[in-house]
């Protein structure tokens, strides 16, 4: 593990203002987790967007034999062979789960996470307004808005919301639950501003690569307002002196504004003795900021931890892995980079012993259908998804497979009627975050709306 110089670290900043959240008075007079500020151990989530809608039916493919032939017919030319698939053994097989299963052939570091007990599959997860069968959407039963519309799906699970109700994004509901003073450092994005961390009192703060000279450290993103030139100096003087005004909207628009111009002195020591690690890559068939590079940017973050004012003890961070939205392939280069992406952050991870703190999750916009449209796959719902660390338990299969057959009884048009709502989900994650389970139905309040138990994976 090398030492690297801060000033060739990365620029800072800000995301863009965001209004204060509806979550206080949904919580009432429960009790806060401010303590978790100054008491127990450090723990971080870390999510990664699949943005587009990963093709994750053939990511991970039923290996019997009759299984597979099902799945074949269906699946046509953009079938894995069988004979490429890497074997997994899933710890507990149930009547839900009782197939065998292989990662397409190069997912070998997901694979061997799956196989150490690091990663958990979560089957078959999407947006829903209440629990759904084939018979219950023939007759007439409310579905989640505008399906298989990326923004739109994509909007919702960053929301944590399936019926559309909710405004704010489920992480700044969080960041409002865990600190009721807020707290600017709870939420981190390394792919620029997002709806899953808006809505919360505290703005999430943004880092990212140089993108203009690797020797200096630039405020970033607030052009003349920011930095020690005159006319900066100039609009710090108009918001101090708004800052002061009575009407109270004002002021706290420019007290905000008067934050981020002072981030750079707040955060200027942050870097001291950041680290960098080895085996993060560009990727192939890349499109915006290279996953590996993300994820090595959250390691180096999570490095320099306690250099943040206050030292926070929870952090959600936010990654955006592009290119999904595959109608004339199955991204097979796409999955082979995240597997080769999670191995190396889990690696780092491991590195700074802080594996067990961490839990690495991904969500994507849908799940693709069944079916290929003749060179790819188009548009789904349900999908699976992926959970790292060492906290997870991992090795298993959590909720329910679907059956990947024509005319599937768990799929409505070719696509798959999800099983697990992602309320549960994060139902799951927020519950080993430290939240309790009231403040966790405050923060997903459609979660009601599922009697089955949440899934195990934490």
């Amino acid at each position: 593990m090398k030492r690297l110089n801060r000033r060739k670290f990365l620029q800072y900043g800000t995301s863009s203002l965001i209004a204060a959240s509806p979550l206080m008075t949904l919580l009432g007079s429960l009790q806060k987790l401010e303590a978790a500020q100054t008491t127990g151990e450090y723990k971080a989530l870390v999510c990664i967007l699949l943005e587009g809608g990963a093709d994750v039916f053939n990511m991970v493919v039923p290996t019997q034999p009759e299984a597979y032939a099902a799945y074949q017919k269906v699946r046509k030319q953009l079938a894995v062979p069988q004979e490429a698939l890497l074997p997994i053994k899933h710890a507990n097989k149930n009547e839900a789960n009782n197939l065998s299963y292989g990662f397409r052939n190069n997912m070998q570091a997901m694979q061997n996470l799956f196989e150490n007990k690091n990663l958990a599959i979560l089957a078959n997860v999407g947006t829903l307004v209440s629990p759904l069968s084939l018979a219950d959407i023939k007759n007439g039963a409310t579905l989640p808005p505008q399906l298989f519309a990326h923004n739109t799906q994509r909007d919702l699970w960053m929301r944590g919301d399936g019926r559309g109700y909710q405004k704010s994004g489920w992480a700044g509901r969080a960041s409002d639950l865990f600190y009721h003073t807020p707290n600017p450092y709870f939420n981190v994005t390394v792919a620029d501003s997002n709806i899953l961390q808006e809505g919360g009192q505290a703005e999430a703060i943004s880092f990212s690569e140089p993108s203009v000279s690797p020797d200096t450290m630039t405020y970033y993103g607030f052009g003349p307002e920011s930095g020690g030139s005159d006319l900066g100096k100039v609009y710090q003087r108009l918001y101090e002196q708004k800052a002061k005004e009575s009407n109270k909207l004002m002021a706290a628009g420019a007290q905000k504004r008067l934050f981020k111009l002072n981030q750079q002195e707040i955060l200027q020591n942050l870097f001291d003795g950041v680290k960098s690690f080895e085996g993060f890559s560009d990727g192939v068939h890349e499109t915006g900021k290279p996953l590996g590079k993300q994820l090595e940017l959250v390691a180096q973050i999570l490095s320099v931890r306690d250099n943040f004012p206050n030292k926070p003890k929870r952090q959600i961070f936010f990654v955006n892995h592009h290119g999904w939205d595959t109608h004339d392939s199955d991204n097979a280069h796409q999955a082979e980079y995240l597997s080769e992406s999670l191995q190396a952050f889990y690696n780092a991870l491991k590195e700074m012993g802080i594996e067990n703190q961490v839990t690495t999750f991904t969500i994507s916009d849908f799940g693709r259908s069944l079916s290929p449209n003749g060179a790819g796959t188009d548009h789904g719902w349900g999908s699976h998804a992926f959970v790292m660390g060492g906290a997870v338990k991992g090795g298993d299969i959590y909720g329910k497979m679907p059956i990947l057959a024509p005319d599937s009884p768990d799929a409505w048009e070719d696509r798959m009627i999800p099983t697990t709502a992602i309320e549960q989900y994060y139902a799951v994650l927020m519950r080993w975050f430290g939240a309790t389970e009231a403040e966790t139905a405050a923060l997903f309040p459609n979660l009601k709306a599922f009697s089955t138990p949440l899934p195990d994976f934490l």
